[in-house]
């Protein structure tokens, strides 16, 4: 059952159901508050179904006569959307503050009681129970709502059971500090650490925001140029192209001094990242630092060249010059996977290509074979056809295994060129073959693949999350520190005309009471006897304080005791009293150190 009666206190009563010569009975049903709505919560006692016997769903007498006196040891049972399950009450007892231990609590449904019942979704209740059993909770990934998964449901449900998912827990600025340290992070303070938060941290000050931006539009400005540098008419220096009144040789100088500018950045951001690192080894034996030095070296190895030779040998010397255009290769693969670095799906693919080694292992061995087998077969049956049927003329492509095998990996990938095609019947079908191949060859393996990918995505987007949530408690921190006379506004609720210091007297208390009536029931404009988010911000304006929205959420929070993500009259009159007394502040540091130890 479901609904709402506002802030009525729980109410209960005590049906009896008749159905045939059989009777159910059911005992105290509460109707509780939570998240906002109210659950029926009804104690099973027990069911007899004519002369079949008694079926103990409570575990009653039977369970006590099997597991001893201890009321720890007393099997309950509960009735989930209409699916039982029982455990005992020792188990639920774990994990306090959730929903399932406050009902073994004095006064909880489970206290004396032997069975509930409960209106969520059956289906995710399994892993609810299975984490007071083992302590791990696991999100059921096989639950499809409207033809997908929903990421969404297991949250609410979470919500409701008052259980916080352990990915979502957002560190402290110790636990982040620990963790930055395995990363690098000098453990002293000093200038290394604050040249490695410049360069490996972006959200620890406005400055390394800055630089991130700075490098993520270099490297973009640098694929660009290198782009740019290939055209033709800027490559041979064309006097008769221009752009803004520079010629193809201007242009090209203008891209040259851009490079030197983006090498030179980088060459200092290298450099910096090295020396501030205090894992220098780990530093060293990193991909995506290899990368950013394969960046910045082969313009020094060219300059170094050049440098060293005449302009007649430069010109002249075939090797050198395949090695400077190696070189400048190398550069623009390495800005590339730089700029990958700040991309959120790169990094996602790149932990994808590492959690599936074996699907890809499976996908390489199954390529190699289905290519060896296509090429000889395409091999044998098309190299001897001008000798068959052309006397001689007009060769085959294929004139080799190894030259087929470019025809079998086209094929086998389903791409398909066209540039070589089998001219026999026996070629043909092996053409066929390939094609037919490569949908179980590739199918299968990319499927595992893609699902690999939706798993680490989604990580990523709890990881980012996370993230967000603790740069917000820290911008709420940061204003919880600066966020001076709360205490000022005991002269517009009180009449004192002073700040208030000390206690409330009785006094006191009864004006405020009167005064947060008021102003409750003038910003509750639908009447619904609670006030959200934006009217509490509307009666905080009433009482002349400034409050920003993101540090009013965290005040809500702290007095909104049910989790209903509204405020109640009672609570209100709290929240005004906690702000007159100055002890809302320290409340809601309190909140934020809380949230941050999850």
């Amino acid at each position: 059952a479901e609904g709402g009666n506002g802030g009525e206190k729980p109410r209960s009563y005590s049906p009896l159901f008749k159905h045939g010569s059989s009777k159910s009975l059911v005992g105290t049903t509460s109707i509780r508050k939570q998240g906002g709505r109210s659950m029926a919560v009804v104690p099973l006692l027990s069911l007899r179904l004519g002369s079949t016997g008694l079926i103990d769903l409570g575990g009653g007498l039977l369970a006590q006569q099997i597991h001893g006196t201890d009321p720890l040891d007393q099997i309950v049972t509960i009735d989930c959307g209409g699916v039982v399950f029982r455990t005992c009450r020792r188990t639920l007892h774990k994990h306090p503050g959730t929903l399932l231990h406050g009902m073994v609590q004095p006064g909880g449904e489970l206290h004396t009681e032997t069975s509930v019942f409960i209106d969520r979704d059956n289906r995710y209740f399994a892993s609810i129970l299975d984490y007071y059993r083992t302590g791990e909770l696991e999100e059921p990934r096989h639950i499809i709502i409207n033809g997908a998964y929903q990421h969404g449901a297991w949250i609410r449900e979470l919500a409701f059971y008052k259980i916080e998912d352990p990915a979502m827990i957002i560190p402290t600025e110790e636990e982040l500090d620990l963790r930055q340290q395995a990363l690098g992070k000098p453990a002293s303070k000093g200038i290394r650490q604050k040249i490695w938060s410049l360069w490996e941290d972006p959200s620890s000050s406005r400055a390394a925001r800055y630089l991130m931006l700075i490098s993520v539009f270099l490297s973009v400005f640098a694929v660009c140029a290198f782009v740019l540098e290939t055209q033709p008419a800027i490559r041979h220096r064309d006097p008769t192209y221009t752009v803004f009144t520079f010629d193809g040789g201007g242009i090209q100088r203008i891209l040259n001094t851009f490079e030197t500018v983006v090498i030179v950045f980088f060459t200092i951001e290298l450099l910096s990242r090295f020396l501030a690192t205090s894992k220098k080894k780990a530093f060293l034996l990193s991909p995506l630092n290899w990368m950013d030095a394969i960046t910045v070296l082969p313009f020094y190895v060219g300059l170094t060249l050049v440098g060293s030779s005449s302009s007649e040998s430069v010109q002249s010397n075939t090797t050198f010059v395949r090695v400077l255009k190696i070189g400048r290769l190398s550069r623009i693969l390495g800005l590339a996977f730089k700029l990958g670095k700040y991309s959120n799906g790169v990094r996602v693919l790149a932990r994808t290509m590492k959690t599936c080694m074996a699907e890809l292992s499976i996908l390489a061995v199954l390529l190699v074979m289905a290519v060896i087998i296509i090429s000889s077969g395409i091999y044998f049956c098309e190299s001897t056809y001008d000798v068959d049927y052309e006397g001689g003329e007009n060769p085959s492509e294929f004139v080799s295994i190894s030259r087929s095998m470019y025809f079998s990996m086209i094929s086998v990938t389903t791409i398909g060129y066209g540039d070589m095609s089998p001219r026999t019947s026996c070629g043909e079908m092996v053409a066929c073959i390939a094609g037919l191949s490569g949908i179980f060859v590739l199918g299968l393996p990319i499927s595992i693949i893609g699902v690999k990918f939706e798993e680490r995505y989604r990580e990523m987007t709890k990881q980012m999350f996370i993230q967000l949530e603790l740069d917000k408690l820290i911008h709420v921190q940061k204003k919880l520190d600066a966020f001076q006379g709360m205490g000022e506004i005991a002269s517009a609720l009180l009449g004192t005309g002073q700040s208030f210091r000390g206690d409330l007297s009785e006094g006191d208390l009864q004006k405020l009471n009167k005064r947060a009536q008021e102003i409750f029931l003038k910003v509750d404009t639908d009447g619904s006897g609670e006030i959200s988010l934006e009217e509490l911000s509307s009666a905080v304006s009433e009482l002349g304080m400034d409050v920003e929205d993101d540090v009013l959420e965290v005040m809500m929070n702290v007095v909104d005791v049910d989790g209903s993500n509204s405020i109640s009259a009672y609570e209100f009159s709290v929240f005004l009293q906690k702000a007159v007394t100055g002890e809302l502040v320290q409340m809601c540091k309190d909140y934020i150190k809380n949230k941050g130890k999850g």
